[in-house]
């Protein structure tokens, strides 16, 4: 009995030891645990594999949802069913597509996005006022403020050189330039008579003009609700030309020549040597004007016209600008000696005249209508100069208009 119990006394012994061992073998193992998760091993983290750009795009034929780092951006891509794309990573913007705005494209190097737009416009309207318009939104109407608003004429087409200038009672086009022109502006030129005004920006108006009859310079003024401009003497009309007729005194004669009662004649001879010529009026360079005579029989040789240099022979081969009357009614027009062709015909007492005109263009007529206009322009002041071939070759109320 005494045995048994201390058999008995001994196993519990064992037990009790056993016990308690284990127990600080699981506390132990619990320490261990935690302490293994609170300082991870760098050696125990997931990695990817990491390549250069070029031996990414090098892979032959991965997986779909394979993923890589790449070492050359520090990104990283997965592979989707035809190319490798950056996986976001929460730092990129987004683009969202709008009323006004396409996205094409996938993003990838290959098919990169491509973003097109409606562009916004500002244009400006004949009133002065601009529409702003971004093609999706109403346009919006800009009138620009009244400061500094009050119109200025800085220029204007009617001065300058006689081109530009007015006849008198003659009606055409004023365009005006300056600033600050608006829907309200109207145009007044003393002792002119504006017809219409067209505001085509606010730096350009056109106004319809007829003017008087007073050759001069006058102002031109222009009028907004902000005020009124001013361009002195931008409006120009010309000195009435004049007209001379030659009296006995004014013209040369050479020695086979006559001028009696307003009739130029060679009296005797034949050949181009005679010549009747003026220098006593003449057609300046950079004017206008004309030469006016009236044909005499039309069985006869004689050239009538301007010339630069009338002093310097007698010969038809030296006149600028000549018309020849021919003995078979026809009348053709030489220019220093070149034949510029037959133009048509004539008879006694047709009206001829050379005219000249601003822009230097020399043309010729027949009782008013222009028969042939010259492609060279004048190089000096014109006067009246001749040459006559045969006897009874008569031409009559010679003058010169400038």
């Amino acid at each position: 009995m005494s045995i048994c119990r201390k058999k008995y006394s001994f196993i519990l012994s064992i037990c009790s030891h056993i016990f308690f061992r284990s127990k600080n073998i699981l506390i132990l193992f619990f320490i261990f645990t935690f302490n293994f998760y609170g300082q991870i091993d760098a050696n125990a983290l997931f990695v990817l594999p990491k390549a250069t750009t070029a031996e990414i795009n090098g892979i032959s034929t991965p997986n779909e949802g394979s993923m890589v780092y790449n070492s050359d951006d520090g990104f990283i891509y997965k592979y989707t069913s035809s190319a490798w794309e950056l996986i976001n990573d929460g730092s990129e913007t987004n683009i969202v597509a709008g009323d006004n705005i396409v996205i094409t494209g996938t993003g990838t190097a290959s098919d990169p996005y491509s973003i097109t737009s409606i562009p916004a416009t500002l244009t400006q309207n004949a009133d002065g006022t601009y529409t702003f318009s971004n093609g999706v939104d109403p346009d919006v109407i800009i009138t620009p403020g009244s400061s500094g608003s009050t119109p200025i004429v800085s220029q204007s087409n009617a001065t300058g050189s006689c081109t530009n200038q007015f006849e008198t009672n003659e009606t055409k086009d004023v365009v005006i330039q300056g600033d600050f022109f608006d829907g309200s502006a109207s145009v007044t030129i003393a002792g002119q008579t504006v017809n219409s005004v067209t505001v085509n920006s606010v730096n350009q108006i056109t106004a319809n003009v007829t003017s008087g009859t007073t050759p001069g310079d006058y102002d031109i003024q222009v009028t907004t609700t902000a005020g009124t401009g001013t361009l002195p003497n931008g409006f120009s009309i010309k000195t009435a030309l004049v007209t001379y007729n030659y009296a006995a005194g004014d013209i040369v004669l050479s020695n086979q020549m006559s001028y009696v009662t307003g009739t130029l004649d060679r009296t005797a001879g034949a050949g181009w040597n005679q010549q009747g010529y003026s220098t006593v009026y003449q057609i300046n360079l950079g004017a206008e004007g004309h030469l006016n005579f009236t044909s005499g029989p039309n069985n006869r040789y004689r050239m009538i016209g301007l010339n630069s240099d009338p002093a310097t022979n007698a010969s038809y081969a030296s006149i600028d600008y000549a018309i020849y009357l021919v003995s078979n009614g026809r009348v053709y027009v030489f220019e220093n000696g070149a034949n510029r062709g037959y133009k048509t015909t004539y008879v006694a007492g047709d009206q001829f005249e050379v005219n000249v005109s601003c822009e230097g263009v020399v043309s010729y007529l027949k009782n008013g209508s222009t028969f042939y206009t010259s492609t060279v322009s004048p190089s000096g002041a014109l006067y009246l100069d001749t040459s006559f071939y045969n006897s009874l070759a008569n031409i009559s109320n010679i003058s010169i208009t400038y």
